[in-house]
């Protein structure tokens, strides 16, 4: 199975599933629980959408300030 990766500003159905498929795995494959393990996906993955330009910029700002002088 190829893991999807969160290359897009939107989230695809697949990216949802995939992550809702994790947790239900890591609960142990208990059954009755798909629409919480699809909210909780979505809400995983807007979390980690709205957290990636911040930590982008943050590595950009800190790169500025390292020198390549050769010499």
């Amino acid at each position: 199975m190829e893991k999807a990766t969160l290359t897009s500003p939107e989230l695809t159905h697949i990216q949802i599933a995939n992550r809702a498929f994790q947790l239900y795995v890591s609960r142990g494959g208990v059954h009755s629980h798909d629409m919480g393990d699809w909210l909780e996906a979505e809400r995983q993955l807007v979390t980690e959408l709205q957290r990636r330009p911040v930590a982008m910029k943050q590595a950009t700002s800190s790169r500025r300030g390292v020198s390549h002088k050769k010499g």
